[in-house]
């Protein structure tokens, strides 16, 4: 409880210090505050219109989060502020794993080790501030893997195991590679006399509960397309049908770039965790260690095949997924270095004291090796502030527009609540700029197209997609900026629209 509670402590510290400015807000944080924000309002499953492209289970879950805080200050439901309920999700998530590496036979020293990689990370701290669903999901998943490795063997926690396995699948849909991993875990810690009852029971409720997602889309005639509405299968073929992002090793891709995105935080917790993966399986067949960490091992081999697709796409979130279970690795790794230099075996008692000389060496040479690069990773998330810009064209455009209620603007989802907040009217008047060409819903307010507009907000991500979004790509065209925060490929201007048909 001790060294739980004291890793627990330094990784709320670390993940809440400096969490409103870094990073930079993303659009996909805003998508998914903005749609806890419709449900809290009673608008409906999304800000917009809901069209099948994740589970609402994530945002629900969210809207809950955000929920308490937002009754005492409603203005305060914006991505800065509402990323400290993260930090609820990163508590429960770290203590779930410490759980899990002691379930797993692992001592506590380990469980501590996996623990804090696990939080302290670099790359961790980065992503796990973020408003992503991913995190939430990796939540469930971990408390999933806790209840399959129960050393009381109980039915009951293996029927637990895949309910939350389906939450945890319900909240973020990628998690489904995770359930083999799963799977094999609850296979080597289940009785063998309740092991086919056990399994039976899990993948069945596991089952059930995911299959209610389409059950609610054919309950709404949703499930197919049709005219005139949405449907579940556009949007799973829309989300198998995104373009590749190359190959991961192949310099110059799409998916190179987000590797080296992670590894420019972090390179310790990824290359160690594999390296970790390695190590369990070539020891498995005389290694207990091993053979209790199969399940996560399966895990981490599972997330890297996908990620080495050439034609899949690859999102700067998706090592969330595989973070605990590289920690869990990089510590049982270090576990078996242990064993193997402390255990005795039949070398003659006068050694050990070498022995935890060579031990000690080696773990002032692992904190030599990573302290400083650690360093160098974190002192970004504390320090900069990457959202001043965000913030400052939000409070532009609180005080100098005059009639926010009368005025549209294209924004996005990042700054979308800062203008409902500000007065701007949510749909009509603070528009997602994605929705301006691809919701029929919103297009048809706009009958003469950029000219029904007043202001656009220009931030990288509206700049990065506008050549495929005509009615955003012509206002920009079509506009002149007014006010600029920043400077290079980050800035943000605030552009008046020329010639506005209203």
């Amino acid at each position: 409880m001790l060294l739980c509670g004291a890793v627990l402590v330094a990784v709320l510290l670390v993940q809440g210090w400096n969490i409103q400015h870094y990073p930079a807000f993303s659009d996909d944080e805003g998508t998914y505050l903005s749609q806890a924000w419709a449900v809290q309002q009673g608008k409906g499953l999304a800000h917009y219109t809901y069209w099948y492209d994740h589970p609402p289970l994530g945002w629900l879950q969210l809207a809950v989060l955000t929920w308490i805080p937002s009754l005492f200050a409603p203005e305060s439901m914006t991505v800065g502020a509402m990323r400290g309920a993260m930090l609820v999700v990163s508590a429960a998530s770290a203590v779930l794993l410490y759980v899990l590496a002691r379930r797993l036979w692992l001592p506590r020293w380990a469980a501590g080790l996996a623990m804090a990689l696990f939080g302290l990370s670099p790359l961790a701290v980065v992503l796990q501030r973020e408003i992503f669903l991913d995190n939430i999901a990796v939540m469930w998943m971990l408390f999933a893997f806790c209840l399959a490795a129960s050393p009381n063997r109980d039915l009951w926690h293996h029927f637990g195991a895949g309910v939350a396995a389906a939450v945890g699948v319900l909240t973020k849909e990628t998690m489904l590679v995770v359930l083999p991993a799963l799977l094999v875990t609850m296979w080597r810690h289940s009785h063998r006399d309740t092991r086919k009852f056990a399994v039976t029971g899990a993948v069945t409720a596991c089952v059930l509960i995911g299959f209610s997602y389409p059950l609610f889309a054919l309950l709404k005639g949703e499930l197919w397309p049709g005219a005139g509405h949405v449907s579940l299968w556009e949007g799973i073929t829309y989300q198998m049908s995104r373009p590749g992002s190359g190959f991961i090793l192949d310099p110059g891709s799409g998916s190179n770039e987000v590797l080296r995105s992670w590894l420019y935080y972090d390179h310790v917790l990824p290359l160690g965790g594999l390296a970790g993966a390695a190590l369990i399986l070539l020891t498995l067949r005389w290694s207990v260690t091993a053979r209790a960490l199969a399940g996560p091992a399966l895990a981490v081999v599972v997330l890297t095949v996908v990620a080495l697709r050439p034609s899949g796409y690859l999102p700067a979130m998706y090592v969330i997924q595989a973070l605990p279970f590289l920690a869990l690795l990089l510590a049982g790794g270090a576990a078996s270095v242990a064993h193997a230099v402390f255990s005795r075996g039949e070398v003659a008692p006068r050694l050990l004291p070498a022995r935890r000389a060579l031990a000690a060496a080696l773990a002032l040479a692992a904190v030599a090796y990573v302290a400083p690069r650690w360093y160098e990773g974190g002192r970004t998330a504390l320090t900069a502030d990457a959202n001043s810009g965000y913030r400052a064209a939000a409070g532009w455009l609180a005080t100098e527009v005059p009639d926010p209620a009368r005025t549209r603007v294209l924004v996005d989802d990042a700054l979308w609540l800062d203008l409902v907040h500000a007065g701007y009217r949510p749909g009509p008047g603070a528009i997602w700029f994605y929705k301006a060409d691809l919701d029929p819903a919103v297009v048809k307010t706009l009958p003469h197209g950029w000219r029904d507009l007043d202001y656009v907000v220009s931030t990288p991500t509206v700049r990065r997609d506008a050549p495929t979004l005509p009615t955003v790509r012509d206002t920009l065209e079509h506009s002149r900026p007014v006010a600029t925060f920043g400077e290079g490929e980050d800035r943000i201007e605030i552009r008046r629209v020329a010639g506005a048909a209203r």
